[in-house]
């Protein structure tokens, strides 16, 4: 795996810190890999009108940042790459997104906190806006599943039909990312297709040897995306499941629920959201 920079989200509310955890541990094992942390956390308080502002808010910053190098002194003794960065913004939802692009970041790392399918279809969450968002890829990490241990299994969703056509370079590009991250011995991989339309299952055959994996390790199934993915995830165990994912702003934002979206609070395991 060649260099790469991870943004962590540090949530600010809760000594848990599973994104963190999955970080760290991908740091460690990917060997012969150059891989920095930079470990982002962004608050912001109301502050009472007696009290000036800016001290307050330069204080609140300070005890902040020393709170997030505690919480990285350990990772930095055992000679991990790590950086920190604390900033005041009361959207900080598109402060993770700004923070990403600003250093360039391959991927971000956040802890993913259950919500019902009104929330998600209603409020602005966090998540939704860095699935919809964020140029990089975007993992979101559950705390049950990292409890669960490494990674051992992971299902990654593509798409291929009978012709070439618009999921051309995101399946390629998922592809790409299964195959360096599936280097370890232990790890098996899973490919899922689903289709809705006859005239759009893919021949078995050209995708078994696109994936380049065992035929068993290829499943097509007929139906929605999103329950074919947490049907076949439960059905492998798998601990972590990969999707491609299309941004949408503006109307289509409000219209249209990713797939992405749709399965994250369904998965019992981590989602890795690809642009």
């Amino acid at each position: 795996m060649p260099s790469a920079c991870i943004l962590v989200v540090y949530d600010p509310t809760t000594d848990n810190q599973p994104a963190l955890a999955r970080a760290a541990a991908l740091a460690q094992s990917a060997k012969g890999s150059d891989i920095k942390l930079h470990v982002y956390s962004c608050i912001h308080a109301r502050i009472p009108k007696a009290e000036k502002r800016s001290a307050r808010k330069a204080e609140l910053i300070a005890a902040q940042k020393e709170i997030v190098k505690d919480a990285v002194a350990e990772l930095v003794a055992k000679g991990l790459q790590v950086t920190t960065e604390v900033e005041w913004d009361k959207d900080w939802y598109q402060s993770v997104v700004r923070a990403a692009d600003r250093i360039g970041a391959d991927g971000v790392f956040k802890s993913a906190h259950k919500r019902s399918a009104s929330q998600r279809l209603l409020q602005t969450t966090p998540d939704r806006t860095l699935l919809r968002e964020c140029s990089c890829p975007v993992l979101l990490v559950k705390p049950e599943a990292e409890a669960a241990g490494p990674v051992r299994i992971i299902l990654a969703a593509v798409q291929f039909r009978g012709e070439r056509g618009a999921y051309d370079e995101l399946n390629q590009k998922i592809l790409d990312f299964i195959r360096r991250l599936a280097a370890a011995d232990t790890v098996k991989v899973h490919f899922i297709n689903a289709y809705t339309e006859l005239s759009d299952r893919p021949d078995k055959g050209q995708l078994v040897r696109a994936c380049g994996v065992p035929s068993d390790q290829v499943h097509i199934r007929m139906g929605e995306s999103d329950e074919v993915i947490v049907e076949a995830a439960r059905e492998l165990g798998a601990n972590l499941v990969v999707i491609g994912n299309s941004a949408r702003t503006g109307l289509a934002a409000v219209i249209n629920t990713n797939t992405a979206e749709k399965i994250v609070d369904k998965l019992d395991c981590n989602l890795l959201a690809m642009p």
